[in-house]
């Protein structure tokens, strides 16, 4: 089965192409994403878990391509991630290749 490598560790950028600080601190792309997966209460709690602590810290992961649907699926239906991070989510996710 084929495996994509995610790297979301990606500054996340404002409508202006500059990148989102919070508290001074540049938020990522990633860092974002793990926000919403860890504070969800849906889905596969412990690979959500991992993937969230993986993202929070920077790091890829290698996910499967059902893996990579679930993720996509989360993003799009996800209501506390804004159509911004989303956009930018997705690309990277979409753009993931084996």
């Amino acid at each position: 089965m084929a495996q994509f490598t995610l790297d979301l560790n990606k500054p996340l950028l404002d409508l202006d192409g500059n990148p989102i600080k919070n508290e001074g601190v540049e938020q990522t792309i990633g860092g974002t994403l793990a926000m919403a997966l860890i504070s969800s209460n849906k889905g596969n709690a412990v690979k959500m878990f991992d993937w969230a602590m993986n993202f929070h810290k920077g790091n890829a992961i290698v996910v499967d391509k059902s893996d990579k649907s679930t993720l996509v699926e989360f993003v799009k239906e996800n209501e506390m991630l804004t159509n911004l991070a989303k956009g930018q989510i997705l690309e990277v996710i979409h753009a993931a290749k084996d």
